[in-house]
């Protein structure tokens, strides 16, 4: 009976100090490894919008299924410093829909059309992550998991420019910004000095504002051109996010950018290969230095990097069209990993 109560012991108090260091930590996975911007969310003629005078409904629905978190040289993360770190369960589902209005008006800016736009996104999150412990002793749930969550996401509105500069060569440059409109909660973590916080990891807010200029183009070649019938698209952005003041946290700044390359086999249907790419070109930043990594605890600043790839097809109906497609993330650093479904349906009138 007493080996009984001492292994007990030995377990609880194990199983303590893994909460305890998960506390300890400057912010738990959120801020660290996510983004205001889901990525990928822009495919065929992501620079192309219609003539002056039309308005536009966007609806994204999309799907996000993360198996596990990248570390920061992109491998499976652990809690701890490898080769002693200690493994993770990650399961997390999102389920997130946004709406988007377009008006493409007709007033004419440098040469183009002013065109105003917002998107307002909600969705549900379930979301799990655990410390395997070691000797078959189980798993151990850091604070504020699991969790699942309905709620609003941050609002994005901007204004920009759209331009057609050829029959087959069409661009947009816009100034996006993004609200902190969405649900978020954080605490601090008593005895920390309120430099510690446990946050809700199935809230889609962040608690900050961002800024994002971007440029999108498209090149689709008529029967006249070199390539008929193939499609060139991207989108490119630069985010820069301020502070979340629940936190003092400063997400890093961000280069990203939407791809897509395809072929139209005739004006109602069209394939095509698509996906995402992110780089983080500043460190995240925390107090006025440099962020802890949230799971290791080294002071890393915690650089993102992100690629993804996947097949994509769309298909014109009345007054727009569908679009299906599917991202798998390659290659990962400091975010999670995912497989992301989705689909959108474009209607202009």
């Amino acid at each position: 009976m007493g080996k009984a109560k001492h292994s007990l012991l030995l377990l609880a108090a194990f199983v303590l100090s893994i909460g305890l260091a998960f506390q300890a930590l400057p912010v738990y996975a959120g801020e660290s490894y996510g983004s205001h911007y889901a990525g990928g969310n822009e495919d065929f003629m992501a620079g192309a919008l219609p003539p002056a005078g039309t308005n536009i409904y966007i609806n994204y629905l999309v799907y996000e299924d993360i198996g596990s978190l990248k570390n920061n040289v992109g491998g499976t993360a652990t809690y701890g410093v490898r080769p002693n770190g200690l493994s993770l369960n990650t399961g997390i589902q999102v389920l997130v829909n946004a709406a988007r209005f377009v008006r493409v008006t007709k007033i004419k800016v440098l040469g183009g059309d002013l065109v105003l736009h917002v998107i307002v996104p909600f969705g549900e999150v379930h979301a799990s992550n655990a410390v395997v412990l070691p000797a078959n002793l189980g798993t151990a749930y850091a604070p504020g998991f699991p969790a699942s969550a309905f709620s609003l996401g941050d609002i994005e509105w901007g204004a920009g420019i759209a331009w057609h500069h050829s029959p087959t060569l069409h661009s947009v440059f816009a100034v996006d910004v993004v609200a902190p409109t969405g649900g978020y909660q954080a605490s601090p973590v008593s005895g920390t000095g309120s430099r510690a916080f446990v946050v809700n990891p199935a809230d889609l807010g962040r608690n900050y504002w961002s800024i994002d200029p971007l440029y999108a183009f498209t090149y689709l070649g008529d029967k006249n051109s070199p390539l008929p019938g193939f499609e060139f698209s991207a989108k490119m952005m630069y985010w820069i996010n301020t502070v979340n003041t629940a936190t003092s946290y400063i997400s890093g700044q961000e280069f990203s950018a939407d791809y897509l390359v395809g072929y139209h086999i005739n004006k109602e249907l069209a394939f095509g290969a698509n996906g995402f790419i992110l780089y983080q070109t500043t460190k995240d930043k925390q107090f006025g230095q440099t962020a802890f990594d949230p799971l290791t605890g080294l002071q890393t600043g915690v650089l993102g990097r992100e690629f993804s790839v996947g097949p994509a097809m769309t298909y014109e109906i009345p007054h727009g069209c569908l679009t299906f497609k599917f991202q798998h993330d390659v290659s990962v650093a400091n975010r999670p990993q995912a497989d992301k479904f989705w689909l959108k349906w474009i209607y202009a009138w």
